[in-house]
């Protein structure tokens, strides 16, 4: 009888493993499918930064271009457009894997550099002038510099 309980008990204990390992590896492979869906997520927010960056860029360009300036309202609403779908896309991302606090501080910074945005829009709407051209460049590429490489990077840093 003694010998039926070990038994008994051994099988019940392999079963036991058995079922904790089978537990770890299917861990391991979601875990590991959430990193690629997270990597490939990342790898798609910093292409829409090197796109808002391209757009900061020929508004830069257009700046030195006094016969380009009537441009510089067109790639600014682009970038405006640009930078709306990119938050989206990054909100969501964050919203999936952080704390709430830490989302809910990185959207307040969103919204502030979309109040920016509006006002550099609205300034070159009154008045589309050279100086007022660099002044934008300036400011936004400030930013959105401070932005990505600062506040961007860190974040993002926590999903990896």
């Amino acid at each position: 009888m003694n010998c039926l309980f070990l038994l008994q008990f051994k099988e019940e204990l392999m079963s036991t493993i058995i079922f904790i390992m089978e537990q770890f590896i299917m861990d391991k492979i979601i875990s590991s499918e959430v990193q690629r869906k997270i990597n490939t997520a990342i790898s798609h927010i910093n292409e829409d930064h090197d796109t808002l960056f391209a757009n900061l860029e020929k508004l830069r360009h257009i700046a030195l271009h006094p016969e380009s300036h009537l441009y510089a309202i067109n790639i600014l609403e682009n970038f405006i457009s640009l930078f709306l779908e990119h938050v989206m896309k990054e909100e969501q991302l964050l919203r999936q894997y952080l704390p709430v606090k830490i989302v809910e501080q990185h959207i307040k910074l969103h919204q502030s550099e979309l109040t920016l945005l509006d006002e550099n829009l609205a300034r070159l709407k009154r008045e589309l002038s050279l100086y007022n051209i660099k002044h934008v460049v300036t400011q936004l590429n400030q930013e959105f510099q401070k932005h990505v490489n600062q506040c961007d990077t860190e974040i993002l840093k926590r999903l990896q």
